[in-house]
């Protein structure tokens, strides 16, 4: 049962009386039938205009009068996937441009993630978001189950908790990635340290997510004395892999192959993709698998363990090869595919797909805000969801010479 909160009743009054003082950042769009190069740019802006919560990339975005000024209204719990993608998206950016207005963007985003850390007040710890506010916000209450805690290292934030295997991997991915291409011997350092305590925390824990209460999250198993997901035991294999690569510290090392010598975690990542029956295929499943895919087989040398993973990314390439541009990542799925194989799998039709792809449309709807008497009213607002998997998918193409610049 929810325990509904409302903003101070000033801040209310100012939110519905008076709308048109709040003004969107960017509001401008691109059409479908421009280029995707200018695409591209557009909605870079309208994500960073619209979206940046001090370097965090909002995956949800409510504007007035249901929401605020500031884009910290909105659903949450997936906020480190756009912060990862955006992440990416920068880092491979400014390995073709080098161009220190990029690496500088790269760099905040990074810097949010660490403070994902820091506004948890645990070392290791990451919030799923964090929002600069003393209250709780409406969205808290109706778009996600009740995880939000007010901060006590950081005194005027809240956060989210209850992290799951899937921003797990948006970590590991997104600041692999950084680290990988974009950060100075600074920010390499800095890299390291987070992945050190965060992927560290998660080995002293027998390889489970905790949360602030020292228990194991509701999507946080990766244990090899609990039954687990074989996505999961992928997960957790790249999450060494990255980490050992990052760090040079063998105690990841060793967990690696200990997963693997003793709980055969090496096999079990092979069936990560369900097939049959068709109905249980899972794109978001497909998209962690991909990421993990994509870092751990271009770190592992071990031909017998290649050979392992490759069987897990020809079971994926089975349901890809047919799929259908309907989600954001289904591209970079096929382009993860072409990297890691060689393979040349992009025929004309799915060349136009690329250069089709778009972010997202601004809608408006309404929505039920709790008040303080448990009743709910009514709101009419625009809002936007996220275009950082469409970027990052961009200069990923980019980077290793799929998209052509010119497109």
């Amino acid at each position: 049962m929810f325990k509904y909160c409302l903003l101070p009743l000033v801040t209310v009054c100012i939110f519905f009386a008076i709308p048109n003082i709040f003004a969107q950042k960017v509001n401008e769009f691109p059409k479908k039938t421009d280029p995707l190069y200018k695409k591209v740019e557009m909605f870079d802006r309208l994500m960073l205009g619209n979206h940046w919560n001090e370097g965090a990339i909002m995956q949800h975005v409510i504007f007035p009068p249901a929401g605020l000024e500031q884009p910290i209204v909105g659903s949450q719990a997936d906020c480190l996937d756009p912060t990862s993608e955006m992440l990416a998206a920068y880092s491979h950016k400014y390995a073709i441009t080098k161009d220190t207005k990029d690496r500088k963007i790269a760099n905040e985003i990074f810097e949010a993630i660490l403070k994902l850390e820091k506004v948890t007040g645990v070392a290791g710890l990451v919030a799923r978001s964090f929002n600069k506010t003393n209250e709780p916000l409406w969205h808290e209450e109706v778009m996600w189950y009740h995880e939000w805690h007010q901060s006590t290292s950081m005194p005027g934030y809240r956060w989210l908790g209850d992290l799951s295997a899937d921003k797990f991997t948006s970590i590991f991915y997104g600041v692999g990635t950084f680290w990988e291409l974009c950060a100075d011997v600074e920010y390499k350092e800095k890299a390291a340290g987070l992945l050190d305590r965060f992927i560290g925390r998660v080995v002293d824990n027998n390889f489970k997510l905790t949360d602030l209460d020292g228990k194991m999250t509701l999507w946080g198993n990766f244990c090899p004395n609990l039954p687990h997901q074989e996505l999961n035991s992928l997960e957790m294999l790249a999450a060494l892999k990255v980490t050992h690569h990052i760090t040079g510290k063998e105690r990841y090392n060793a967990a690696y192959h200990m997963l693997i010598d003793r709980y055969h975690y090496d096999d079990h990542q092979i069936n990560s993709k369900i097939l049959f029956p068709k109905e249980w295929r899972n794109v978001g499943d497909d998209y962690h698998a991909a990421r993990s895919l994509y870092m751990i087989m271009r770190l592992e040398t071990d031909p017998s363990l290649l050979n392992k993973y490759r069987m897990n990314l020809n079971r994926h390439w089975y349901d890809w090869k047919d799929i259908e541009f309907t989600w954001e990542s289904n591209i970079w799925f096929l382009m993860v595919y072409k990297v890691l194989t060689g393979e040349d799998i992009f025929t004309e039709e799915k060349k136009q797909g690329i250069k089709d792809m778009w972010g997202f449309e601004r809608n408006t709807r309404e929505f039920k805000i709790p008040q303080k008497d448990g009743s709910f009213k009514m709101v009419r607002s625009e809002e936007e969801r996220t275009a950082a998997a469409m970027i990052r998918n961009y200069w990923f193409g980019r980077y290793y010479g799929i998209i052509d610049e010119k497109w």
